[in-house]
This record gives C-alpha cells, structure tokens and sequence, in this order.
C-alpha cells in the first residue's frame, strides 16, 4: 500500500478530512474546530470536555497522536502516532456510544491517517441535536468551545442550550405558529 492515508470511516456524519487537509490545519493555529491532543498514554482525559465543546457549538475536528510543540514564535506539531491504535479505536468508539459517559451517543466520524506507520486519527464531533451535551450524568459538566478552548458552560450559558433545544423540539415534534408568536413576543 503507498503512502496514500488508509482511511476507515465510522460514523453517520458525511464530513471528510484528507491527508492533505490534515497537514493544512496542522500549520494553522488551533481554534474553534481543530483541536490537537498527543495521546501517546492513551485516551486523553481532557479529550471528553473537547467532545462536549464540540457537541455544543459548531462541531469540529479532534486529532490523536499529534505533539504541539509551543514556543514564542507560536507552535508546531510533531506526528508521534496512537499507541496500540485498534485498542484506541475501540475505546474511543465504545466510549462515545456510552450513556455512562455522555448523556446522548456522539455519532462520531473517525478516521485512521498512516504516517509513515504511524497512526493518527481524526475525529470529527458534529454539533448536535440534542443540547447540552454533557458528561458524567451531570449537567454542571457541559462545555463550549471559546477560542481554542475547552470552558465549562455557566447556568446562563446552559439555560440557553436548554432554551434552544426545547425551540426546535416544538417545532420538529409540530410546534405551533402560537409558540413562536409566544416565544417572539417574550423576548420583545
């Protein structure tokens, strides 16, 4: 097999990255749908509060087995690869799946990059549906992305996400004209 990315797609987003793409992003900064994690110990802990982020705001990309070097010229990225990448992959997927972990199951995409045998994996989290995403069966435990980071979302911040997630569930369960007319002249 040439150098070509072996790509292994699991999920029901149709969001694609390319090998190329990758290494495009890489030599941008981090921002509000890319983030880079090392990985080299396994799944990151630090990996769940970017899934929620992502769930609630606008989706974005996560890549494993990916070093940021940081200096004062700004940062690099140095590919190490996942360890034991099949073992990571089911975790991850089993993970995601979880209701143990995360109140609704993340429908994630993830792909597998060889990079001179080493393995790195893109995941894409798509926004979601179902807002607040959070983690651990505590609401106190819901993110956002700001920037290029994770922030734990504060009680206006998850009003807001409660407020919009029952919105579009009138409208999609055949909310009606009434409930706009009342949620429109609430806020005027």
């Amino acid at each position: 097999m040439e150098n070509a990315a072996r790509v292994r797609n699991f999920a029901y987003n149709t969001t694609d990255m390319t090998k190329e793409e990758l290494f495009q992003r890489l030599s941008n900064i981090e921002w509000d749908d890319f983030e880079v994690k090392e990985a080299s110990g396994g799944l990151p802990k630090s990996m769940w509060e970017t899934v929620s982020a992502f769930s609630n705001t606008v989706g974005g990309w996560i890549i494993l087995g990916v070093k940021e070097m940081r200096d004062k010229n700004g940062s690099t990225y140095i590919v190490n690869g996942v360890p034991n990448a099949e073992k990571m992959e089911q975790d991850l997927t089993s993970t995601l799946r979880s209701s143990s972990k995360f109140n609704i199951p993340i429908l994630a995409k993830i792909e597998s990059f060889d990079f001179d045998g080493k393995i790195v994996f893109a995941i894409h989290i798509p926004p979601s549906d179902s807002k607040p995403v959070y983690m651990n069966n505590n609401l106190s435990n819901t993110y956002i992305r700001v920037g290029s980071g994770d922030q734990r979302a504060t009680d206006i911040e998850i009003g807001i996400l409660l407020r919009e997630k029952n919105f579009w569930q009138q409208i999609g369960n055949g909310g009606s004209w009434n409930f706009i007319r009342r949620f429109k002249y609430q806020f005027n």
